[in-house]
């Protein structure tokens, strides 16, 4: 086999606590993480000896070079197996918009993982491709395991979870973007603990009788909405439009709504699809899966 292609699906964090913060700056997280139906493609083609990594991606802004995270990918999958010579091409068709708290490139870099380990048949289990994802990314062990999760610590710890309600998801991503790393600097400490995580938890599970509204929480909303005031705009039309609940994902600034209907998320993004990157989606039980494989001469 020489080529491989996957579907790489993107995240919304359901719910976000915020637990506390280690010594080396990271913060500790409790969220439910859910994949969904919006994805990247990604290709991987092995080359001959000697010719190393090489990457092209559709969006011209997206970096081609070792600051990607899935040439970072690639590389540690490399260090790890110890192999002294990995010759790639990785090709990116984006959908997931970048900057968006969508984990785009998070889902992109597992891809990478997942796929070379299929490509080059090391047999990795998903814990050992895991804690590669891990040195290049906090989203990305999330990302290879998939479906509806519990992720702790700062990303590390995945567990799979009950599986959310089979609601149809608006994704409404506003034209301006932020940093995750400038919203988790602007994080108060007045904004750790936070108990939504727990409570979804005990609802998926079938011993909560709150209502979704009244569960899902995240902890960053109260900053990025500094940064993108538009954040409530969104939510507040979504409702308005007869969501069930809307909320914030990630660090954001793409907000989700939940529709019992596909028909009412479906005109919702017909009306505004002009302002904004509307997108309707559904939930999916993977994070990554393979849509083509080439079983040509190995190189």
């Amino acid at each position: 086999m020489d080529k491989i292609t996957l579907q790489a699906n993107g995240k919304v964090n359901l719910t976000l606590d915020i637990q506390g913060r280690r010594a080396d700056g990271y913060h500790l997280l409790r969220s439910v993480m859910q994949s969904i139906s919006l994805h990247d493609t990604v290709t991987l083609r092995r080359k001959p000896l000697g010719q190393g990594i090489s990457l092209s991606c559709d969006q011209p802004f997206v970096p081609r070079d070792e600051r990607n995270i899935c040439w970072q990918a690639a590389r540690a999958f490399q260090q790890h197996l110890d192999l002294k010579d990995l010759s790639l091409d990785i090709e990116l068709l984006k959908t997931i918009p970048v900057g968006a708290g969508l984990g785009g490139g998070s889902t992109d870099a597992a891809a990478v993982l997942y796929g070379l380990n299929i490509l080059y048949q090391t047999e990795l289990s998903l814990t050992a491709l895991q804690k590669i994802g891990q040195t290049v990314g906090a989203d990305v062990p999330f990302c290879l395991q998939g479906g509806t999760c519990l992720v702790e610590g700062i990303g590390e710890k995945v567990t799979s979870i009950d599986p959310f309600p089979a609601l149809i998801m608006v994704l409404v991503k506003p034209n301006q973007s932020v940093s995750t790393a400038e919203v988790y600097g602007k994080l108060d400490r007045g904004s750790y603990g936070g108990n939504s995580t727990a409570r979804l938890l005990e609802y998926l599970a079938g011993k909560g009788d709150d209502s979704l509204s009244a569960i899902l929480a995240n902890a960053l909303e109260s900053v990025t909405l500094d940064l993108v005031p538009e954040v409530r705009l969104w939510q507040e039309r979504l409702c308005q439009a007869g969501a069930i609940v809307s909320r914030m994902s990630g660090s954001g600034p793409t907000v989700f709504g939940l529709f019992a209907t596909r028909r009412e998320a479906e005109d919702f993004q017909a009306r505004f699809s002009g302002e904004a990157q509307v997108f309707v989606v559904t939930l999916m039980e993977q994070g990554v899966r393979v849509l083509e494989t080439n079983g040509g001469d190995q190189l």
